[in-house]
């Protein structure tokens, strides 16, 4: 009887320029999938970031469905502080929990948001965000100890404060958290023998963020001859070099998916969101700062506030509506106008040099199949992610662009398309084989998985999946 099995190796923020197109012949065992399998770009969620598309990729659901807008989410209508998504706050079946539910055999290993780590038919190591020194790392519990001796040393689940490390020293410490994850993959793989092995490495992500200036000579802080320049390469060819020990490992029949959540691009600067907002009136202070700070909601003047807006990658944008919110400011029956407008202005909005900035503007009503939990009333792209969102503020006639990043040292931000290849571990090539795939998008994962291994597809799922695996043969069983 045949056995299909599947093995998904995630590597957040993975550029598909990069792998397709600037470092291919320095990638021999992802050139080598590509050569045997398909590939392409695969369009991300609204928004682009680890949380949630990780989740919206395991489970098929679009970030309204699963009421997931960020790492960090409204708990409710109120003005209390926004809430550090988990786990336990996911609510839905992952592709894992389908695969246990079917009695297959599934290993999860850092894949974000599964802190703490859940009961499975096989094992789970838990990814980030998760608090230091937390316990939940593991299921079974028991798997703990092995992590170490599979990895040679103290298993690393992400890089702590990997904004403001010294950058040599981030560089190898992200190399020996890739080679330790990788070799916990292995060791999972040999210990459960499962039918689905899922891991995401975060250290591409870290590396994009601290290095892209030294990689990119259009940044605007490149330093031609930088000793850095290499780092992101380099990162890559350790990736490459891991991800080819991980394949001999497997039956060549197995199938490899290689995914990314999102892929990256060169940052500019900051808009100054909150602040734009204070000079246009839709945001009233109690007290305006004496310097730059970050906005709390203690500071605002509810009654007289009619927008405000939470920074980081992308802004949120919430309305303070009278009825939905305890002391709204914007009648719910101009609501709709009043959005219109707010987005039109959005949409136009100047950049530093008097030309427009190129934002984009996301309405979830519109984006997604549902809108569930408190969810922004609009999601912004400052310059289409060339800039990121400041949630700061200072006072009146304080800077609406800033260069510096409010979290510390960064010099990238996140693209709407990360990348995926499929192909057999080894051996046969699929039909049109090296062909490139358009038009994939991430919530294609979740039931191109279920189809090979042999589970039914999420009922309310976004993708589809990708027609072309059709020409091989599905699983008859165990």
């Amino acid at each position: 009887m045949n056995r299909r099995r599947l093995c998904v190796i995630g590597l957040d923020c993975a550029a598909p320029e990069l792998v397709f197109e600037q470092l291919t012949p320095r990638l021999p065992n992802l050139s080598g999938l590509m050569r045997r399998g398909r590939w392409g770009r695969l369009q991300s969620t609204d928004p682009p970031i680890t949380v949630p598309a990780w989740v919206s990729m395991a489970s098929g659901l679009d970030p309204g469905q699963l009421g997931l807008y960020g790492f960090r989410n409204r708990p409710d209508h109120s003005y209390a502080p926004l809430a550090l998504a988990s786990a336990q706050g996911v609510g839905v079946p992952r592709l894992w929990d389908m695969a246990s539910q079917a009695g297959l055999c599934s290993t999860v290993l850092g894949l974000p948001l599964t802190w703490p780590a859940s009961a499975v038919r096989g094992a789970m190591v838990a990814g980030f965000p998760l608090p230091e020194n937390a316990d939940g790392l593991t299921w079974p519990r028991s798997l703990g100890p092995r992590l170490e001796r599979w990895g040679g040393g103290p298993y690393i689940v992400d890089v702590p404060d990997f904004r403001r490390a010294d950058r040599a020293a981030l560089a190898q410490t992200v190399r020996t958290m890739v080679q330790r994850r990788f070799a916990v993959a292995r060791g999972l793989w040999r210990l459960y023998d499962p039918d689905l092995l899922w891991l995401v490495e975060m250290g591409t992500d870290r590396m994009h963020h601290a290095f892209w200036r030294h990689h990119d000579p259009l940044h605007r802080l490149h330093q031609p001859g930088s000793p850095l320049a290499g780092a992101i390469a380099s990162h890559y060819e350790d990736l490459d070099a891991q991800i080819g020990l991980l394949l001999a490992e497997l039956p060549p029949e197995t199938l490899v998916l290689v995914v990314s959540d999102h892929g990256a691009r060169r940052l500019e600067g900051g808009l100054c969101i909150n602040q734009w907002l204070l000079e246009r009136g839709l945001l009233r202070l109690r007290v305006e700062p004496a310097e730059g700070a970050p906005l709390a909601p203690a500071m605002i003047d509810w009654p007289r506030t009619k927008v405000w807006s939470d920074g980081g990658y992308y802004a949120r944008i919430f309305c303070n509506v009278a009825g939905r919110e305890p002391q709204g400011a914007v009648d719910p029956a101009a609501y709709d106008a009043f959005l219109a407008e707010l987005r039109a202005e959005l949409e136009a909005m100047p950049g530093p040099d008097g030309r427009p900035l190129g934002n984009r503007v996301v309405d979830p009503r519109q984006a997604y199949a549902a809108v569930n939990g408190a969810a922004p009333d609009l999601l912004l792209y400052p310059g289409d992610l060339a800039w990121r969102a400041i949630g700061q503020v200072w006072p009146r006639g304080g800077p609406l662009f800033v260069q510096d990043n409010d979290s510390g040292p960064d010099d990238a931000n996140h693209a709407p398309e990360g990348l995926f290849i499929a192909a057999p571990a080894a051996g046969q090539a699929l039909a049109q084989a090296g062909r490139q795939h358009h038009g994939a998008t991430l919530y294609d994962v979740c039931p191109t998985a279920c189809s090979w291994l042999g589970l039914d597809p999420p009922a309310k799922g976004r993708g589809r999946p990708w027609p072309w695996l059709d020409q091989l043969d599905r699983p008859r069983g165990r």
